[in-house]
Formats: C-alpha cells, structure tokens, sequence
C-alpha cells in the first residue's frame, strides 16, 4: 500500500538519524525527506559551523544540537552526521528503541572519492570542519572507512550502484515497512 504525503504529515516520527562518510548521499536524502515527511533537518556541520574550532566548540556545538533536538521532544525531525563521533553514542545509549531510527548510506571507497571530487568541482566546496587529523574529506574517508562499516543501523542502503531516486524510493519503502513493525509505537517517549 502506498502512502501520500497527508499519511505522514499526520505522523509522530522518531529521529531519523541519517549517517553516512562525505559522499554516501547524506544531504540528498536528508533533504527529500524533509520535503516528503514535513520534518526539520539538524545538521552537526551547521553548530560546528557556527562556533570555535576546538575541543570546547566541538563540546557546544554538540550541546547546542541536543538542546535543539530535546525542544522537539527527540522526534519529528532528521538528524544529519557521519555517525562516528563519540557524542552520537549518547542518542543510542539514551533514547528508547522507537525513538531514533537509525538510516546508514554505504557505498565503496572508490566511489565517495569519486562523489567528493564532482561535488568540489560542481561546488566549490565550503570550509572542511573536522579536525586537523583530517584535513579534508577524502582522508577522513580513508583513515574511518573500516570504523562506519562496524556502525549498527536499522536501515542500511549500499549507495554505490544505485541513482540518488533509486536511494530515496528504497528507503521510503523500508521506512514504512520500519514503522509499521509491532515494536514500534510512535509518539510514545
């Protein structure tokens, strides 16, 4: 059964915690989703964006984001990161089951470079906010490839060989397979 868009505007969503390395098309989903579903998109970049380079400005910016995140009771929203930084452990650790769905986007290494480089040319990449350990995404890529593909997830899509709608329609299908499951209650915190 296909659902329209009124089927899940009237919905009580988890987080939708969209992880991926630069490339595994992140962003993209994030963004058909919120138009699709109706829901916010957080984004740890932005919080980084906005404050110090350091330690203590990575520690706010985490804080600023959970702030966000906790105004909308953890829900109703999609929360966009790399999934590998120690702080994301918490939302595992401290929500319940039916409370984050956790979405993760693989693809091949040789692809997110191939990705990384199109989108420098078509954009002319913004400011790489990470670490001085890796000072652009590609070596964030090589040096944490093996670390994200340890991550759990609920949902997990190889994006390699698939188009950007082929992504997008696979994981609306097991979304709402996802959400229709007897353990899942929404609205419940």
């Amino acid at each position: 059964m296909k659902r329209d868009k009124s089927d899940y505007t009237n919905s009580h969503f988890p987080i939708l915690h969209i992880i991926g390395l630069p490339g595994a098309g992140k962003t993209t989903l994030a963004k058909r989703l919120s138009r699709k579903l109706n829901l916010p998109i957080f984004q740890i970049g932005e919080y980084r964006s906005k404050l110090q380079s350091s330690p203590t400005g990575e520690a706010d910016a985490w804080v600023a984001l959970f702030k966000d995140l906790s105004r909308r009771k953890w829900r109703n929203c999609i929360l966009e990161t790399t999934g590998l930084n120690r702080r994301e452990s918490f939302l595992g650790i401290a929500l319940p089951f039916s409370q984050m769905i956790t979405i993760k986007l693989d693809a091949s290494r040789k692809v997110l470079d191939l990705r990384i480089g199109e989108k420098r040319k078509r954009e002319r990449e913004g400011q790489w906010l990470f670490s001085s350990d890796y000072p652009d995404k590609y070596v964030f890529v090589q040096k944490l490839y093996k670390e994200f593909k340890r991550l759990p997830s609920d949902i997990r899509i190889d994006t390699t060989n698939l188009s950007q709608e082929k992504v997008y329609q696979n994981i609306l299908k097991k979304l709402d397979i996802y959400m229709r499951t007897p353990f899942y209650k929404p609205g419940v915190i």
